[in-house]
């Protein structure tokens, strides 16, 4: 007897046309661009990946992805039998990655995909693509932040000396507050933003003398083994920091990033201006939109709303208003790792270790 669509319960009808819309998207998607774009290998280029990006979506039985790259342009990525799927190392491990197949990689998961041939399209056949899972990235990049922290300190300060020192009470876990010592040297960098809608890149240099008994500072630099002591490298004036938090929600059209504070757990709803959301530069060569330097770091790439997800762990800089628990920001910088060639020429390795950040 003949089965008609009728005889399919409710729920698995909704289920077949919900998979069958999404792959009318992703194939649709795919012609878009294949009839209205055309970008160059090289323009597709990031670092050591001819396509570096996230997945938008993926059709593993049509052998189809959509790939978002940090600089927002869409490619297409075709696979087929032949393409090696890898999981990337991201805790440095020497052992060779993983092989996976198409239906392990996920909406959200980053790449690193090398291509056939050279294509004037933007859509390319992959031969090889490493992948990072965004769940492993988001667990490495609390570990990480949670070291980095370990070398910056917020608080106010309660003494200064004519020795270039100065103690600055600053609260701990627990929400208990201790002092720290802070020594400084002609070698330490004084920060201060102009008042209004400042941009990271504002920070103008200012002298030592400008600290005063009551002043809330940002300290980073070497800290003593106790965490009694630091000796600063940078300090950031007139109430701005920079904190490590976790995303819990995005709104790109209110321009809002609510996270909580790594270290308290404290909720921050922190505005932020696409054009002061930042990566971390994932490859050696340079980015096609680069607008910064972490001086003695990697170099920072812009990205957008769209390449952060709730459970992403990041670096803001801004100032926090501490009555109403939000922070006007003037960056948020994220870490997905850096991927570097291989010795052996055509293989790269992906790593997410401790995070190489210097404020400028």
């Amino acid at each position: 007897m003949k089965r008609t669509r009728a005889a399919f319960p409710a729920h698995q009808r909704n289920f077949h046309e919900e998979d069958r819309m999404k792959k009318m998207h992703l194939t649709a998607a795919l012609l878009i661009l294949q009839v209205g774009w055309t970008l160059s290998a090289q323009e597709m280029s990031f670092g050591s990946c001819q396509v570096f990006g996230q997945v938008f979506g993926i059709d593993p039985l049509v052998g189809d992805m959509l790939v978002k790259s940090p600089s927002a342009d869409i490619g297409g990525l075709r696979f087929d039998r032949t393409t090696a799927f890898a999981r990337a190392s991201l805790n440095a491990s020497s052992a060779a990655p993983a092989r996976i197949t198409p239906p392990d990689v996920n909406n959200g998961d980053l790449i690193c995909a090398r291509a056939t041939k050279e294509h004037d399209s933007v859509i390319m056949d992959g031969s090889r693509v490493l992948v990072a899972s965004r769940r492993e990235i988001q667990e490495q990049q609390k570990a990480n932040l949670a070291q980095w922290a370990k070398s910056g300190a917020w608080g106010s300060v309660v003494k200064v000396d004519q020795e270039g020192r100065f103690i600055l009470e600053r609260t701990l876990p627990g929400r208990t507050t201790g002092n720290m010592l802070v020594e400084t040297s002609r070698l330490t960098r004084f920060r201060r933003y102009p008042a209004g809608l400042a941009h990271l890149t504002d920070a103008t240099a200012a002298p030592t003398a400008h600290i005063r008994v009551g002043d809330k500072l940002y300290v980073r630099g070497e800290s003593s083994a106790d965490g009694a002591a630091m000796k600063a490298k940078v300090i950031l004036l007139d109430g701005f920091q920079a904190l490590t938090a976790t995303i819990d929600s995005l709104d790109a059209l209110a321009e809002t990033v609510t996270v909580h504070e790594l270290s308290s757990e404290k909720p921050i709803e922190v505005r932020i201006r696409p054009s002061d959301l930042f990566l971390l530069n994932p490859g050696l060569d340079a980015a096609q939109n680069e607008t910064s330097e972490s001086p003695h770091g990697r170099k920072l790439q812009t990205l957008d709303f769209g390449d952060l997800q709730a459970g992403d762990s990041v670096v803001v800089v801004g100032k926090l208003d501490d009555s109403s628990g939000r922070m006007k920001g003037i960056a948020l910088i994220a870490d997905f790792g850096e991927v570097t060639p291989k010795q052996t020429g055509r293989q790269v390795s992906w790593k997410l270790g401790s995070m190489k950040l210097d404020l400028p």
